[in-house]
């Protein structure tokens, strides 16, 4: 094995270890998953072990190749259940591609010719960075996405410089594995769209290889490299809209059925401040702007040596910064249209971005003096970046969602998830065969917690909406409700039964509650009211 072998894997075990010592501390001693990735690893959990165990009951609101990764993990649910019920086959997911891509950025380094120091340095001041090896541990989906993301960027990058269509290949792949991760891999796909014109246009026609194409050949070529390129991530986004359909009866279920971040956005139409932003395209660049500069210390490393270099004119930083622009593209998009949180996560994409550029940038610059002085550039502005992030990390006002691994004591989400697997507890204890139907997508908790999921009967079952509308039918002997105002997706149990939860009904009885936060409600025969009772003995 030779010695950049070796340093690649060692890079790898000092990521994956790391990671996985990280994701331990958050999820095992101090107790907190993100509700995001328990969810995700709860949507795997339901394919092999719910009350009716199909694939399908992976889900069709988040796209699915996370959760497929975590079944292979869960297998091993039943000789370690921690897996599920602290989420810890997310983090080993999360672990293993924070640990591949640094293995990615040190190999993308040697064969642009930059010296092992330079390839594992550059790998280590990314994954190292606070704000990403918090990501690595989480167990969301951001890890494996930015590592598709690089990847595309990467053999993309080395297509512009080879013009390999084995590239273009790998390229394509990737982008399509970053679609079935996170659906920012759309926007990203129209941005390198518009860069492979650019480079056919502006780059590859100016070399001695094709000296004047004609605007039919250009045009040709265009074609041809879109239909490589994009075609497998058009193609598994029409799949995803057929598998909506043919099992949800929606083609467009992940957009905007009740579950999905359309719906979940409404909520914001109550905070004046969402309401301003999303009225106001200044005041919504603005906001974005001030989120994306937090990540663009890069960026402006890249600006700075193409200036000292007199290459700045040149058509491929175009390209660098359509790939830029995507992800804060989208997020203006979603604002205008009312349907994003606008967390701070959102906007990192543009980092990995720039670092997976990087290697190529170098590699047009010559040994020497003028590389070294470069890179160290490069160095400045990615230790810049995690002083940054670090900093943003402990502000509430800028990264709430990441400070609430700093208070994982204090923040409700860390309360609920305590309180919930109590709630897991108490009903192992008390249930043993009875059907207890309730909402995944808000119990998820509490599923992957009980020691027997199957009494319960969940949102991804087959059986679910018959015995929502008509519970005595279908032999529903209790009912599980969160508590209608609590953080998270709206229960389609308390849509159903609007007055459930507070009043119970005729037919449902209050038989415990859980300090307000849920309540289980027994299921029986309905008993009149006590004047229709009195009306129906009288003579």
């Amino acid at each position: 094995m030779s010695k950049r072998s070796i340093l690649s894997w060692m890079l790898f075990l000092i990521i994956f270890a790391g990671e996985i010592a990280l994701g331990y501390y958050l999820a095992f001693v101090k107790g907190y998953m993100h509700n995001d990735a328990l969810s995700r690893v709860a949507n795997a959990f339901y394919v092999l072990y719910s009350r009716d165990p199909h694939l399908g009951a992976i889900g069709f609101i988040w796209n699915p190749l996370p959760s497929l990764m975590e079944l292979a993990i869960l297998v091993f649910y039943p000789l370690f259940p921690v897996l599920a019920s602290r989420g810890f086959a997310g983090v080993i997911m999360t672990a293993l591609f924070s640990g591949l891509t640094a293995v990615l950025l040190y190999r993308t380094g040697i064969r642009y010719e930059l010296s092992r120091t330079m390839s594992s340095m550059l790998a280590l001041l990314y994954c190292l960075n606070p704000f990403i090896f918090l990501f690595g541990a989480n167990g969301l989906s951001d890890a494996p996405y930015i590592y598709f993301l690089m990847y595309t960027i990467i053999e993309f990058s080395f297509w512009i410089k080879e013009r390999k269509t084995s590239s273009l290949i790998f390229s394509g792949f990737a982008l399509s594995l970053a679609f079935w991760t996170r659906y920012e891999a759309v926007p990203f796909g129209f941005s390198l769209a518009i860069a492979i014109v650019l480079v056919i246009v502006f780059i590859h026609h100016r070399s001695q290889e094709d000296p004047k194409l004609k605007p039919l050949e250009k045009y040709n070529k265009i074609e041809a490299t879109w239909i490589i390129v994009l075609l497998p991530a058009v193609f598994s986004g029409l799949l995803w809209i057929f598998f909506n359909y043919i099992i949800m009866g929606n083609p467009f279920y992940f957009l905007n059925s009740e579950y999905s971040n359309v719906a979940q956005s409404e909520v914001l139409q109550n905070d004046e401040n969402f309401v301003k932003l999303f009225s106001s395209p200044l005041l919504s660049l603005l906001f974005i702007a001030k989120k994306t500069l937090w990540y663009s210390l890069p960026l402006f490393a890249v600006l700075l040596i193409r200036l000292f270099s007199w290459r700045l004119h040149k058509p491929d930083l175009l390209v660098l910064l359509l790939l830029f622009a995507a992800v804060p593209g989208l997020q203006f998009l979603l604002l205008m249209k009312a349907s994003s949180f606008g967390w701070f996560r959102y906007f990192m994409y543009v980092f990995p971005v720039v670092v997976a550029w990087i290697p190529y940038e170098l590699s047009k610059l010559r040994h020497g003096w003028r590389r070294r002085a470069a890179f160290s550039l490069i160095i400045v502005s990615m230790v810049g970046t995690a002083g940054l992030l670090s900093y943003a990390i402990t502000q509430p006002d800028i990264a709430p969602d990441e400070h609430n691994f700093l208070t994982i004591e204090t923040n409700e989400y860390a309360r609920q998830q305590r309180e919930e697997r109590v709630i897991a507890r108490w009903i192992d204890n008390h249930f043993t065969t009875e059907t207890i139907l309730t909402d995944s997508s808000n119990a998820f908790t509490i599923l992957v917690n009980s020691s027997n999921a199957k009494k319960f009967l969940i949102t991804s079952d087959y059986g679910f909406r018959p015995a929502l509308l008509d519970p005595l039918k279908y032999k529903v002997d209790y009912m599980l409700l969160p508590w209608p105002s609590r953080n998270g997706p709206k229960s389609t149990i308390n849509m159903t039964y609007p007055d459930l939860y507070h009043n119970g009904s005729a037919w449902a009885t209050l038989h415990h509650d859980f300090d307000n936060q849920w309540r289980l409600y027994r299921v029986h025969e309905p008993k009149m009211e006590e004047e229709d009772a009195a009306a129906a003995a009288s003579p």
